[in-house]
C-alpha cells in the first residue's frame, strides 16, 4: 500500500498541473530509413514469461501495467546488459488512440505504429541501448509488413531522446506547441502531420 501511495500521489498531481499550466512543444518523428544500430545490450521480445524482467529497474506496477499491453495486442521490447533488464519500450499497432502528450491525442489509422512508453535504466544510459531498440522495432516491422508508418513522438526538450530517434533512422515530420491555463488547452501544429492531429 505504501508503494501505491507515492505513485497515486504523483498521477493526481500531474492531473491537476496539466489543467493549470503547460507550455510544452512535442516532436513527432516518422520511421524514413533503417540504420543499423550497435549495443552491447541483448534486445528481446516482452512475453509473459520474461514481463516480470521489468521490476530490475521499475516499480512493481509497471509488470501489472505491461500485462495489460500485451492483453490488448502490444508489442514490447526488454534490453538486458549483464542479465539485468535496463530498457523497456512498446509499440501500439491497431487503430487505436494514442497520447503524444497527456493533453495530446491522435488517432492511429490502419497501418500505423506508434512507439511510446520507452525508458532505460539511468546506469545504462550512453550506451546506445535506445537506438539500438528503435532500430530493431523498424526492422521487425519492416519484415513483418505489419504497418506502413511507424510513429515515435518526443518533448522538444529531451535532446538526448531526440538524438536516439534521430540516430535510428526517424525524421521529424511535426511540431505541436500545447499551452493550457486554467484548463483551457490550446495546440498550435507545423508540419506535414497538422491536419491529423
Amino acid at each position: 500500500m505504501s508503494r501505491a501511495l507515492p505513485h497515486l500521489a504523483r498521477k493526481v498531481f500531474n492531473r491537476i498541473r496539466y489543467r493549470l499550466f503547460v507550455n510544452e512543444t512535442l516532436i513527432l518523428f516518422e520511421h524514413d530509413m533503417h540504420t543499423h544500430q550497435e549495443t552491447a545490450a541483448a534486445i528481446e521480445h516482452i512475453t509473459p514469461e520474461n514481463v516480470s524482467d521489468v521490476l530490475d529497474f521499475q516499480p512493481p506496477r509497471y509488470k501489472s501495467r505491461f500485462e495489460e499491453f500485451m492483453l490488448r495486442g502490444d508489442t514490447g521490447y526488454y534490453a538486458y546488459l549483464q542479465g539485468r533488464c535496463v530498457h523497456r519500450s512498446w509499440v501500439v499497432h491497431t487503430p487505436r488512440t494514442v497520447h503524444l502528450h497527456p493533453l495530446l491525442p491522435r488517432r492511429l489509422e490502419e497501418g500505423e505504429a506508434f512507439i511510446h512508453y520507452c525508458e532505460t535504466a539511468p546506469g545504462a544510459r550512453g550506451l546506445n541501448i535506445y537506438p539500438a531498440v528503435l532500430s530493431r522495432i523498424a526492422e521487425d516491422f519492416r519484415k513483418t509488413g505489419r504497418s506502413r508508418r511507424l510513429l515515435i513522438s518526443t518533448n522538444a526538450r529531451n535532446e538526448s531522446s531526440i538524438k536516439g530517434i534521430l540516430r535510428s533512422g526517424f525524421k521529424e515530420i511535426e511540431r505541436v506547441h500545447v499551452m493550457a491555463l486554467l484548463g483551457f488547452t490550446c495546440k498550435r501544429s507545423t508540419g506535414l502531420l497538422s491536419s491529423g492531429i
